[in-house]
């Protein structure tokens, strides 16, 4: 994941089940599943992989293992 310009102090995580997941880009998922990944790749489909981290998260989420 591309490096951000925040400090880890000021990062949020959020439960990936919860409605946060759901509109907070910027957010770091915690506990999140293969099928919640698969719900939040099609909230966030239209995000740019830059500016959206649960973007990212998923997308390492549903990659095949190995």
């Amino acid at each position: 994941m591309p490096e951000r310009d925040r400090k880890p102090i000021e990062r949020a995580y959020v439960h990936a089940d919860g409605p946060l997941a759901e509109v907070l880009c910027d957010a770091y998922l915690m506990e999140l599943t293969v099928v919640r990944a698969r719900q939040l790749r099609q909230s966030h489909r239209r995000h740019r992989p830059d500016d959206c981290w649960v973007h990212l998260q998923v997308a390492v989420k549903l990659l095949p293992p190995g």
